[in-house]
């Protein structure tokens, strides 16, 4: 176990009324607005269970372009702002998996910004209007910005999410890839609410699982483990909404693309994704048609093969760099 907390072992034994009575507690019942984030939090709990059971059944997860599919993004967009309403430490714990100020501030943006993108192919759909992915881009850019701000506001208390996380070396480098993949999701902009209410299932569920951790209702490295897993249930799902190979390609790329220049080579975040998103407008061309460029869509299956294989480098260096560190640590302890 990571030092910031007890092990499974050492705490009360886990019963089901003794998991009522720490996640029902006087802290936001009934005078914090009369537990309005619980009662929220169980609310889009069974609307994540419908969809996913519905995810081979109904088209698109079920959603469309009714008044239905507004008012639930409207429910899964108050639960995660209604998180402010608890006080929470101001600092991050050493094993990283107790939700902290920054990092509420940023799953409330993150799941936000899928929302945003749910609610732009919600205001297509209902008055059928051709998309504009140039939203898509602003709605990156736009986040990206909160997050800083969100960052700046907290001053010392700052963290980074997956570095400082107690976990080994190849997952740190998994996280952050996905993270590459969500915000490529984004930037490009496929039109199917599934891919985006995932990145909100995500995240959402995260803050639950990390509330878990805080009653010390379980154990940090399964919850890390958990997040793996559902990052990897988020890009099948993907995959799954991917309108063609080329265009399922044409992401991936994107995202391999940045992660390669973030994390490989440095690039700044806002230089970085506004060329991604210039090169999404172009290349979107090729999977449509446009312009008599639909003969380069084969091409994207062969530069989502370069862009495996330069992620792959770039982690292999960085799990190099992780083992020496560890290594001269070692060596200094003895």
């Amino acid at each position: 176990m990571g030092a910031g907390g007890r092990s499974l072992a050492s705490a009360e034994k886990i019963t089901a009324a003794n998991i009522y009575k720490k996640l029902f507690t006087h802290e936001d019942y009934p005078h914090k607005v009369f537990g309005i984030h619980k009662f929220l939090g169980i609310a889009c709990l069974l609307h994540y269970i419908y969809r996913f059971a519905a995810v081979l059944v109904l088209e698109d997860m079920g959603f469309s372009s009714g008044l239905p599919t507004l008012s639930l993004i409207a429910m899964h967009t108050t639960l995660s702002v209604s998180s402010m309403i608890f006080k929470i430490p101001r600092k991050r714990i050493v094993e990283g998996s107790r939700i902290w100020p920054e990092y509420r501030l940023h799953s409330i943006i993150f799941a936000c910004r899928s929302l945003a993108c749910m609610s732009l192919i919600w205001v297509e759909q209902r008055f059928a209007l051709e998309p504009e992915f140039g939203w898509n881009a602003a709605i990156v850019i736009a986040t990206i910005f909160a997050a800083d701000v969100a960052t700046w506001s907290v001053g010392d208390a700052r963290s980074s999410t997956i570095r400082d996380l107690d976990a080994p070396p190849a997952l740190h480098f998994f996280f952050s890839v996905m993270q590459f993949h969500a915000t490529a999701g984004c930037l490009v902009g496929v039109r199917r609410y599934s891919t985006q209410f995932v990145y909100v299932w995500v995240i959402q569920f995260t803050a639950f699982l990390m509330t878990l951790r805080r009653k010390n209702l379980a154990p940090h490295h399964a919850l890390v483990q958990t997040y793996g897993v559902m990052l990897t249930f988020g890009f099948v799902i993907a995959t799954k909404d991917a309108l063609s190979a080329s265009s399922w390609a044409l992401v991936n790329t994107v995202a391999n693309t940045a992660a390669i220049g973030r994390l490989g080579c440095r690039i700044n975040k806002y230089v970085l994704w506004v060329v991604m998103a210039i090169f999404s407008h172009f290349a979107r061309m090729t999977i449509t048609g446009q312009d008599g460029l639909g003969h380069l869509a084969v091409l994207w299956p062969w530069t989502w093969a370069l862009s495996v294989v330069g992620v792959l480098l770039v982690g292999h260096a960085k799990l190099q760099r992780a083992a020496a560190a560890e290594g001269a640590k070692d060596a200094k302890a003895q």
